[in-house]
C-alpha cells in the first residue's frame, strides 16, 4: 500500500494560498492522494465554489509522466474525460509537491458499484458508449490510456454517463517512450494481449480490449477471469452470454467483439460508441 500523505488539510490549504478548501481524502493511490476540494474564485464579482478532485503526488513519482498527462489534457475537452482545472508545484515542509486539480465528477467509481451483482444493461451500454468515445478522443491525439479499469471509470449520478479518469500511465505516441524495452504498464487482469507481450506499437484497440474486460465484469458482478492475466493473454475469456445468460445476443456480440485476441479485428472506438449508444436507447 502507498504511504499516506504526511500533510494536513490546513497545511495544503496554506500552501495553495487559500485558493482551495480541502475536504476529505477521496482515495489513496499508487502515485499520491486525491482529495475533494473546493476552488474559491470570483467571477464578475460573484463568489463561486467549484468542486475539484485535487491530486497531490508523492515526491518519488516520475514527474515526466505527470507533465505528459497535464500537457495532453490542456488540449482536450471532452464530456467523458475529466477536465483539467489547474496544476503547479507547492512547498510542503520543504518538499516540492506536484498538484493537479481536475473537474470533480459527482458520482461513484465503478469499482464501488461492481461488488457481486450485475449492473443493468442500460448502464453497461452507457459505460461502453462513453468510454469508447473517450478512447476515440485520446486516440485522435495518438494517446493510449493503458489502464482502463473500474477504479478509473466514474459513473455520474443517475448512471447515464461515464467519465474516464487518470492518464498517469498513458502512452503518447508522438513522444519518446518512458517505458524501458521489455517492460509494460497497466493493471494485471485488464491488460490486452499485446500489452502482455510488451509491444511498443500499441493502438486504441488495446484500450478497447481493456474496456471489454470491464464490461464483462459489470455484466456479471465479478471479474470474468478472477484477474488471471494469462487467460486474457491467450484469449480464453468467457463469452458475455456465459457471464450473464440474460444478456441480449446482439449486445453480447458487441461486448465480445472488444475481446478479440487480434487487435485489428476489434471495433474502432467511434464505431463501438455509436453501437453502444444504440443499445443504450433500446434498453
Amino acid at each position: 500500500m502507498p504511504a499516506p500523505q504526511p500533510f494536513t488539510p490546513a497545511q495544503i490549504e496554506a500552501a495553495l494560498g487559500g485558493r482551495y478548501t480541502i475536504s476529505n481524502e477521496i482515495r489513496p493511490g499508487a502515485q499520491g492522494s486525491v482529495y475533494l476540494a473546493r476552488r474559491q474564485s470570483t467571477t464578475s464579482g460573484v463568489q463561486t465554489d467549484d468542486a475539484v478532485a485535487l491530486k497531490l503526488y508523492f515526491a518519488s513519482v516520475e514527474l515526466d509522466r505527470i507533465e505528459r498527462e497535464i500537457e495532453a489534457m490542456e488540449h482536450i475537452r471532452h464530456p467523458s474525460l475529466a477536465g483539467l482545472v489547474e496544476h503547479g508545484t507547492i512547498n510542503l515542509e520543504g518538499q516540492p509537491i506536484k498538484f493537479v486539480a481536475w473537474q470533480f465528477v459527482h458520482g461513484e467509481a465503478l469499482d464501488y458499484r461492481v461488488t457481486g451483482s450485475a449492473l443493468p444493461f442500460k448502464v453497461i451500454a452507457c459505460i461502453g458508449r462513453d468510454v469508447s468515445s473517450a478512447i476515440a478522443e485520446l486516440w485522435s491525439k495518438r494517446i493510449i490510456h493503458r489502464d482502463i479499469k473500474p477504479p478509473n471509470i466514474m459513473l455520474r449520478h443517475g448512471d447515464a454517463e461515464a467519465v474516464l479518469i487518470d492518464l498517469g500511465v498513458a502512452r503518447h505516441l508522438a513522444q519518446p517512450s518512458l517505458t524501458a524495452y521489455g517492460a509494460t504498464w497497466g493493471t494485471v487482469g485488464y491488460m490486452s494481449p499485446e500489452q502482455c507481450r510488451t509491444e511498443r506499437n500499441l493502438t486504441c484497440k488495446s484500450d478497447m480490449f481493456s474496456l471489454g474486460v470491464v464490461l464483462l465484469e459489470a455484466l456479471g458482478g465479478a471479474h470474468p477471469t478472477s484477474r488471471d492475466q494469462n487467460r486474457l493473454a491467450v484469449g480464453t475469456v468467457p463469452r458475455a452470454t456465459t457471464v450473464n445468460p440474460l444478456v441480449p445476443s446482439g449486445f453480447a456480440t458487441l461486448i465480445d467483439s472488444l475481446l478479440t485476441v487480434r487487435a485489428a479485428f476489434r471495433p474502432d472506438p467511434q464505431v463501438a460508441a455509436l453501437e453502444f449508444d444504440r443499445w443504450a436507447n433500446l434498453f
